[in-house]
């Protein structure tokens, strides 16, 4: 689309006026009474524009090299008022072009996000909506982008429900249901807040989408309503549907209300339920202490000690802001010892954020040490995470039963900003008290920095349960996020058992992302490693085709290399229950012609599983067909399980025909536990009737008494 001359180059310089003067425009001069009532667009059509105040590179509108550039060489917020008051000296005829513009970014960037031109398109739309807004309206719903499509509804929505609410809500109406219309709802709710809220929440009530109204946006129309009348806000926020409001909008209402009248806020902040009521109260107390934290303090222990814990946290960081040591004074004052542990961890949780020095200063003068330890693990994470300097001067104070309690928040924190440093700390605790829980989930996350990294210092571990829970941790988030990497690592690991749950973590993540191609490196591998890497990869195939999948699992099964039977059985339950959930039969008939062993009853139990959630009564009548054994104990217990609590009776009798005599006994006792709870005496009955050996009666006549 070709650019009028006007747009070829906008510029915006230090010390000059900004687009000065446009040619052909029309002063405006004395306005008379009709045209006193223009809407707002029609007069930010006609004002003259405004000189930059912020100077600066010229640039131009109709170049995104030249924004892009705008933004990188001037903070972001003077770039983007720079940008703002440019487009506000546009003309309608001006602005499509330059969408145009933005538009072809997007397409020959579609995988690029660039808030640079999310922010000229924002601008855009809403200076659109301004000047012409039947062309903006016109383009939400002619626009085959979805990506532009919802941008430019929630902006010209806005917009337009700042100007011309009338006409936004008309407009409004005509979308049709879906993401688009939830775009411009969540704005036109936004706009609506300022000037009609009533008008905001009749739209939310009558939108059948809930889900794209926020809580944020439902919050910020009862916070903005009661800074005028939050009688009238607090009257239509009882009324509307719970699933459109939240304690965010209480608490919203209370602490704007707070700052008018306190004593009404709290009032109905205490006659609110459940976290409304103790979320409201405490931004209203935050009010109070503002204007006079002793006396909030002294009124706080008046309130029920249940709320008390929950409002204490927010005044004692009020008072903190200005007088750390009166907060901790006060704290300490407190004559409830679960009262103030309560409230301590709530007080270091807020400082933690903002000053972590302080809340360690604070932490020394606590002289509970169960109330110490308690919070001394979010210390430690904090400042891990963002004070390494702070970090080593507190671990120098630790004793040793301290830093191992605090070592899994340390490592987490360190994990993510120095990871070497994490390396050190680890290596640097006593070997015995070492948990490999914790090494396996650093390791875990290490891998999403630097795996290859990761990966050296898993292996440079010298204990061999270190190595294996370290390996375990790598591998199982390395696998997922990038299996090609991970297993050309895997053929770095030395032999043992290290290198052989990495190949179990590796073969089923992969089959799971990609089981064709996960498929194609197990068969690279050779012997027993190809036969464990398949048994983990088949049960993921047989999603997209169990024919293959079960023909080459059941030839694995038919001989089994040594040591893999346990592998063989589990993938064998996999593959069947998955294979289950869409075609109970065949994979009923699978599993039921596999050898007899530990992967026939895991097949058939898997298969029973599954069909017994949707159809109890299938699944006993296909059990009815199998002969008595392992495999058909194994098949009855799920049915069992399933059918307990709805039909107990039935469940009885199936229990009953276990041919084992240990799995009999506690199916039956599980059974009759379940039943006495709804009808004892049926339960008894159905015992007393039972055919049961003495020692099983004996064993089970506890559950009936």
């Amino acid at each position: 689309m070709k650019l009028s001359p006007s747009l070829l180059m906008l510029p915006v310089a230090l010390g000059v006026g900004f687009m000065a003067g446009r040619q052909g425009e029309k002063a405006p001069g004395k306005e008379t009474t009709v045209e006193q009532q223009n809407t707002r667009e029609s007069r930010a059509a006609l004002r003259s524009p405004r000189s930059d105040p912020f100077g600066g590179q010229s640039f131009s509108l109709s170049s995104m090299d030249d924004i892009h550039d705008l933004f990188k060489k001037q903070g972001r917020s003077v770039a983007s008022a720079r940008m703002t008051l440019a487009v506000n000296s546009l003309k309608a005829d001006e602005i499509p072009a330059l969408v145009e513009m933005v538009q072809k970014e997007f397409r020959e960037n579609p995988d690029r996000y660039d808030s640079d031109s999310y922010a000229l398109m924002g601008a855009l739309f809403e200076r659109w909506a301004l000047v012409d807004p039947a062309a903006s309206i016109a383009f939400v719903n002619s626009c085959k982008s979805r990506s532009f499509q919802k941008s430019a509804a929630a902006s010209c929505f806005g917009t337009l429900g700042k100007v011309d609410p009338n006409r936004a809500l008309l407009e409004f109406e005509k979308l049709p249901k879906g993401e688009i219309r939830e775009a411009a709802g969540m704005q036109l709710v936004s706009a609506l807040a300022d000037t009609d809220p009533s008008a905001a929440c009749d739209l939310l009530e009558k939108e059948s989408s809930p889900g794209a109204f926020s809580e944020y946006y439902t919050s910020e129309i009862f916070g903005k309503w009661a800074k005028t009348d939050p009688a009238a806000a607090a009257a239509r926020l009882a009324l509307m549907p719970p699933d459109r409001v939240g304690d965010q909008s209480a608490s919203q209402l209370a602490a704007n209300w707070a700052l008018k009248d306190p004593e009404a806020a709290l009032k109905w902040a205490k006659s609110l339920k459940g976290d409304w009521k103790s979320n409201s109260a405490s931004e209203v107390y935050k009010v109070l202490a503002r204007e006079d934290p002793e006396a909030a303090w002294e009124r706080l222990k008046g309130e029920p000690g249940h709320l008390r814990g929950k409002i204490v946290g927010g005044i004692l960081g009020i008072v903190a802001d200005e007088d750390p040591n009166k907060a901790m004074s006060m704290l300490m004052g407190l004559e409830s010892k679960s009262e103030q542990r309560i409230a301590t961890g709530q007080f270091l949780r807020q400082l933690n954020w903002g000053d972590t020095r302080l809340a360690f200063e604070l932490m020394d003068q606590i002289k509970d040490p169960a109330i110490r330890r308690e919070n001394l693990g979010n210390q430690m994470y904090y400042a891990a995470w963002s004070a390494p300097d702070l970090l080593k001067e507190q671990a120098a104070k630790l004793s040793d039963r301290e830093k191992i309690d605090t070592s899994d928040a340390v490592l987490r924190g360190l994990i993510s900003s120095d990871p070497t440093a994490a390396e050190k700390y680890f290596l640097a605790l006593p070997e015995a008290q070492r948990d490999t829980n914790t090494l396996s989930r650093m390791l875990s996350q290490y891998s999403n920095t630097d795996p290859n990294k990761a990966f050296d210092f898993a292996v440079s571990l010298t204990n061999p349960q270190e190595q294996t829970a370290a390996v375990k941790g790598l591998f199982e988030n390395w696998s997922r996020e990038d299996p090609e990497a991970a297993a050309a690592g895997w053929k770095k690991l030395p032999a043992g058992q290290s290198r052989l749950e990495a190949l179990d973590n590796l073969a089923g993540s992969w089959g799971r992302s990609d089981p064709e191609a996960a498929k194609v490196w197990a068969d690279s591998l050779t012997g027993d490693e190809r036969a464990r890497a398949l048994a983990s990869v088949l049960p993921a195939m047989a999603r997209d085709n169990p024919a293959t999948a079960s023909s080459q699992l059941s030839a694995l099964i038919a001989s089994p290399p040594d040591g893999m039977e346990k592998n063989l059985a589990d993938s064998a339950g996999k593959l069947a229950g998955q294979w289950a959930s869409d075609n109970p039969a065949k994979a009923a008939s699978w599993a039921a012609g596999l050898p007899d062993g530990q992967s026939r009853d895991e097949g058939l139990k898997a298969v029973s599983r599954s069909w017994s959630q949707y159809d109890a009564i299938a699944t006993a009548e296909w059990l009815g067909t199998l002969q008595s054994g392992s495999s058909r104990d194994a098949a009855i217990q799920p049915l069992v399980d399933q059918i307990r609590k709805t039909d107990p009776t039935t469940a009885f009798s199936w229990a009953s025909s276990i041919s084992d005599d240990n799995q009999r006994l506690n199916q039956l006792r599980q059974t009759l536990s379940s039943w006495r709870a709804s009808d004892l005496n049926a339960a008894r009955a159905a015992f007393d009737a039972a055919d049961l050996s003495d020692k099983e009666r004996e064993s089970l006549a506890k559950e009936v008494k």
